[in-house]
């Protein structure tokens, strides 16, 4: 009986996490296709072409920037902060790591074309970073509760 209200929680759990992940991502990807309508509005096909360009570039290299911290750091580091061995201060300095690393990897063309067509670039690139977090995270869940359920 305990086994099946665990079972039926974990269930209960997993669909909450699976919903508000996906209501996230349909925000975040809502975004998306507003910058690309932005970039559509702009009257040079050169100029549209560089900030389509840019807005590709920038989510290639936070996908792989975030995998990157994720197997070399952050797993580790929120095994210790459950455990109490390090903090959250700790966990939330790998976002700022991030963010420095993708900014020393954007080409400078592409960095001003995002910044003269978005205006805000530091707060685009850190929502960026978060939303490659979170798929990085949801993936993650799903494929654990993949393999808990082969088992």
């Amino acid at each position: 009986m305990q086994e099946m209200a665990q079972d039926f929680l974990f269930n209960l759990a997993l669909a909450a996490l699976t919903l508000l992940s996906s209501y996230a991502l349909y925000y975040i990807r809502k975004a998306a296709v507003k910058i690309s309508a932005e970039t559509a509005k702009i009257a040079n096909d050169d100029q549209r072409a560089l900030v389509q360009a840019a807005v590709a570039r920038l989510d290639d290299v936070a996908t792989k920037t975030v995998k990157t911290i994720e197997q070399t750091t952050a797993k580790e580091l929120r095994r210790a902060v459950k455990n109490g061995q390090a903090t959250k201060e700790e966990l939330a300095a790998l976002a700022k790591q991030a963010y420095s690393e993708i900014v020393r990897t954007m080409e400078p063309d592409y960095l001003n074309a995002l910044q003269n067509t978005l205006g805000d670039l530091d707060k685009y690139i850190k929502t960026t970073i978060e939303a490659k977090v979170l798929e990085l995270k949801q993936s993650a869940v799903i494929s654990e509760a993949l393999e808990l359920r082969e088992v």
